[in-house]
């Protein structure tokens, strides 16, 4: 099992980059900024899974981020304190930079 990379209230910026895969990554969160809530159990990567690969499949710490909605659209018309969670593997996340 490997040592997660990310804390919880670690600030994380999911990759933006394009994948001929299924990754579960959602193209909205994609170069968006969000904390991380939660470490989720290792698991198979996402592209292992969606071949049916799961018995040798690779692993890798999943994490919980959560968005402000406003961040990740800006024309969303809700209260400030909106938020969205999401599950991501750990290829996905980024260290936020401080001037994001």
């Amino acid at each position: 099992m490997a040592t997660p990379k990310f804390n919880v209230g670690d600030q994380v910026v999911i990759r933006n980059q394009t994948s001929l895969f299924h990754t579960r990554t959602q193209k909205f969160a994609r170069g968006h900024v969000g904390v991380v809530t939660e470490h989720r159990p290792e698991w198979a990567i996402p592209e292992d899974e969606a071949f049916g690969k799961i018995e040798d499949s690779r692993t890798e710490p999943f994490y919980v981020v959560r968005f402000k909605q406003k961040d990740l659209w800006p024309d969303y018309t809700g209260f400030d304190v909106d938020t969205l969670e999401s599950e991501f593997s750990e290829r996905w996340l980024e260290p936020a930079n401080k001037e994001q």
